[in-house]
């Protein structure tokens, strides 16, 4: 018997990786095809009928979530896997939309370990069971119970925030004005600090935090951060600061 998987993933070294991973756990023959991107993955998923799909959801040319829809809309039954770095709640709102009913599909995110990702290969591959990461799991109650999902702009505001990057280096990296960056800062505090909290904005309690460390502190006690992706982005931007120009962290 051959196990056909898909991996759609466009750094090469994941791609690799996976494929490695997904060889230890599938009995029998396997056969790994890959794409780059997600238009490519959408004609391969097409043509090869895949058994299973691992697909990246942040991806050039087209997302794993709208190459998703396409291939669940033709084939409704077909197990897929995202394998990804984010949770964001724009992520896990649209695929929330878009899963049909009878679909045996995953979430996982990427680690430093591969624990997450072989679990759940096995689990939908071998015994039909869906696997969500227990961090997307948060995310998707809160968007459940919730209208107001952060925006993917919103969210990387918040990211570059909680990094501590300032008014001129979020500028600088998103392409836009420092103006740009305080009105986007203002409509975030507005979005985590409202309702039956909004009148901490004009309380004593609110004096000891300056709009910056109420937005972290909002979001970290609503669990919208992820430690794993504050690191990753740290890492990240440490080449970029250092050519851009001098780092100035927050105060």
């Amino acid at each position: 018997m051959v196990t056909r998987i898909l991996i759609v993933e466009d750094v090469a070294a994941l791609r690799q990786h996976a494929a490695v991973i997904a060889k230890a756990i599938a009995p029998g023959v396997i056969e790994i095809v890959e794409a780059s991107n997600g238009a490519e993955g959408l004609k391969l998923a097409r043509s090869i009928e895949p058994d299973m799909i691992i697909m990246d959801i942040s991806m050039p040319e087209m997302s794993g979530i709208k190459a998703a829809k396409e291939i669940w809309a033709e084939y409704p039954t077909r197990r897929i896997l995202f394998w990804s770095q984010f949770h964001r709640e724009a992520y896990v709102r649209e695929l929330g939309k878009i899963v049909p009913d009878d679909a045996i599909h995953g979430y996982a995110l990427k680690s430093e370990t591969d624990e997450k990702l072989s679990y759940a290969i096995s689990s939908i591959l071998l015994h039909d069971n869906p696997y969500i990461d227990p961090v997307v799991r948060n995310v998707q109650a809160r968007v459940q119970s919730r209208e107001d999902s952060l925006t993917d702009v919103e969210y990387e505001t918040l990211l570059d925030v909680a990094v501590g990057l300032t008014d001129k280096a979020i500028a600088a990296r998103r392409h836009i004005s420092v103006r740009g960056v305080q009105n986007r800062l203002s409509m975030l505090l507005e979005k985590l600090v409202k309702g039956e909290d909004a009148h901490l904005r004009e309380s004593a309690e609110m004096e000891v935090f300056n709009p910056r460390t109420r937005i972290v502190f909002e979001a970290v006690k609503r669990g919208l951060l992820d430690p794993d992706e504050i690191s990753r982005l740290e890492r990240d931007l440490a080449e970029w600061l250092a050519e851009e120009y001098s780092y100035e962290p927050a105060k």
